[in-house]
């Protein structure tokens, strides 16, 4: 039974010194509530010099707040308490930007509180919501990603299957590996692939071409019979879940997909770099999500998965040499070392995964042709670790000498001290070790300019070598660190500051390109290898439209689902350097993905939108064939 419900108002200003947000508790329980107080996470935080009102004082770290209120406060049965904060942080933009969830404190435990979503003026308000149009299809075919020739003249709308009866063990137990890929899904669907003859059957046969590329496939379609023409594994897989799509589209919407009676369909990625980055820190996802995700990622043919193992919420990664890392440094909540943040207040949030659970993840992936990009991010983003192993830090900096841009105090890893090089050299050796990929990423991101300036230690550092700031600093981390990486048989993958103070040899290092879609080009100019994955475009947690109760974030705009699909990462690209880009990639990220409804709701369809971005040459691209197919797409 809810015993209190909380409701919050946002009343920007010019300045957000200026800026406010005030709060009603409503007591809807039987019994008065006294000698309490009250806490909550939201994004949308109080600064450092908040000023209150109708409150006595008030704590926070990152986005938890703690609120004392003035003593001898009670609110009876039905009775409300207001209080205001005066001084943001930063701004507000939609609805899932307040608090997240909350709880009361008193001598008798913790009480949760109900949390509805933060309010503005109306005039904040554009009441626009995500829009994807109902669309056009260019010919009766469920494919995605688009292939880059279609060349089909009829289609067949009695068939139910393929039929596998010929080809190699090899290739029978790839469809059999695709089938069962489509089984789960869509388990209401009948299996796209059968191995015994039957009725209404299209039967395949296969052709080794070493013509083609590796990844490539052809299909060429005569009535009763299908040739797949491929040179390697990849391709093979790719075109078998290219007829697996068709399959399915046919079955899923008859009047609408059709399986090809004539025709050829040629195809190969545009990149070699298709991938997904998912955050698991900030809300953990079991091992069965996991699995399930790596499944669509297959379905859309995309081939990277970047796994984003740490951050300052939480530590997910089971390390035998430092096992505290998944207990407290996994945990945050009442009573925790790391109190909470981003909802769950109330309980004890908590997970991580097992070094058994990692390689069971990494061969699945493998068997679809995915590779998985483990993240360790360092030095910032590392307050799950130093709360932790305290010991890793400064002993002689003093507390909250700086903050993160998410609130975080003193939350890097020290590049003057030689345990955390220590600790960094057991963490990735374990890390090479379960992951075969050849890159491992490092984050580097995010590292406040304020970082390690009362850390003595780093002081004489910078005296010693002739640092003139703290980006050169982090430099020389990220030097030692690919050092490291190099013994390891290992390259390094990281966020665009990585190239920041001076950067490192760009020779062998593949950066993420975020901050703004310029920095694609910036990068590449410097001589780097980089993935496309501005924030603009394609993070999946951006607000998906302009108005206040369209769930996500607001930092970098709006990105509608049109606006993701048509993005061209290549735009504006130095003449003779398109080769340094390598790809494109979608950013889960988990701040406001406080469960499945939002997360499909964000994340669906924009991520086949770069799934497309990555494989379709942009003149066979069309925005509203593939809004037409976006109602098929598999979801979490």
């Amino acid at each position: 039974m809810t015993r209190f419900v909380l409701d919050c108002f946002y009343r920007p200003a010019e300045d957000l010194a200026d800026s406010r947000q005030e709060f009603a508790l409503t007591n809807t329980g039987s019994k008065p509530l006294q000698a309490f107080t009250l806490a909550f996470t939201a994004l949308n935080r109080a600064s450092a010099d908040a000023k209150l009102e109708n409150a006595k004082s008030f704590s926070r770290v990152a986005s938890f707040h703690e609120i004392t209120p003035e003593a001898g406060t009670t609110i009876g049965p039905g009775e409300t308490w207001s209080f205001a904060i005066t001084g943001l942080a930063n701004v507000a933009r939609h609805r899932l930007d307040g608090p997240k969830s909350a709880y009361v404190s008193t001598e008798g435990g913790v009480i949760e509180v109900m949390c509805n979503h933060l309010e503005a003026p109306e005039e904040l308000d554009s009441g626009e919501r995500r829009c994807i149009p109902d669309g056009e299809l260019c010919g009766p075919l469920h494919i995605v990603p688009w292939p880059q020739k279609v060349d089909v003249s009829e289609y067949a709308d009695n068939k139910t299957s393929f039929l596998v009866d010929r080809g190699s063990a090899e290739e029978k137990a790839a469809a059999a590996k695709i089938s069962a890929l489509a089984a789960r899904l869509f388990p209401d669907s009948p299996h796209p692939f059968r191995f015994a003859p039957s009725h209404h059957q299209i039967g395949i046969e296969f052709r080794q071409d070493t013509s083609l590329a590796d990844d490539g496939y052809r299909l060429e379609f005569d009535h009763s019979k299908t040739t797949l023409s491929y040179s390697g594994a990849a391709g093979r897989d790719y075109g078998l879940t290219t007829l697996a799509q068709i399959a399915f589209g046919s079955f899923r919407a008859p009047e609408t997909f059709k399986f090809p009676a004539r025709g050829t369909i040629e195809d190969a990625p545009r990149f070699s770099w298709r991938g997904t980055h998912l955050d698991v820190s900030r809300h953990f996802r079991g091992p069965k999500d996991i699995l399930r995700l790596l499944d669509i990622l297959a379905w859309g043919r995309m081939n990277v998965f970047q796994w984003h193992l740490t951050d300052d919420e939480g530590w997910r990664l089971e390390i035998k040499a430092y096992p505290e890392l998944t207990v407290s440094g996994a945990r945050r909540g009442p009573g925790c070392q790391q109190v909470p943040q981003l909802g769950f207040a109330t309980e004890v949030y908590e997970g991580a995964y097992t070094q058994d659970e990692v390689r069971e993840i990494v061969a699945h992936a493998t068997s679809l042709n995915i590779d998985i990009l483990p993240e360790i991010d360092v030095p910032g983003h590392s307050t799950a670790v130093l709360k932790t192993y305290p010991h890793f830090a400064d002993q002689a900096e003093a507390p909250e000498s700086y903050h993160s841009v998410q609130g975080f105090p003193n939350n890097a890893l020290n590049p003057a001290m030689d345990e955390t090089y220590a600790f960094l050299e057991k963490i990735f050796a374990e890390v090479a070790s379960l992951f075969p990929f050849e890159f491992i990423h490092i984050g580097g991101d995010e590292v406040g300019v304020k970082s390690w300036l009362d850390s003595p230690k780093t002081q004489r550092l910078m005296e010693e070598k002739g640092f003139a700031d703290t980006l050169e600093v982090q430099a020389y981390f990220m030097g030692r660190v690919r050092d490291m990486l190099k013994k390891l048989n290992r390259k390094l993958a990281g966020w665009d500051e990585v190239s920041h103070g001076g950067g490192i040899d760009p020779d062998g290092v593949l950066l993420m390109a975020w901050q703004k879609q310029e920095v694609t080009k910036d990068l590449i100019d410097q001589g780097y290898d980089v993935v496309c994955t501005p924030g603009q475009s394609y993070y999946m947690d951006m607000a998906q439209a302009s108005g206040w109760q369209e769930p996500g974030a607001g930092w970098a705009g709006v990105s509608t689902p049109e606006d993701c699909y048509t993005y061209e990462a290549s735009a504006g690209l130095s003449a003779g350097s398109e080769n340094r880009l390598k790809g494109v990639q979608a950013c889960i990220w988990c701040e406001h993905m406080t469960n499945n409804t939002i997360f499909n709701h964000m994340v669906f369809p924009r991520l086949y939108a770069v799934a497309e971005a990555g494989w379709t040459e942009p003149a066979n691209k069309a925005w509203l064939r593939f809004a037409a197919q976006a109602p098929f797409f598999p979801q979490l």
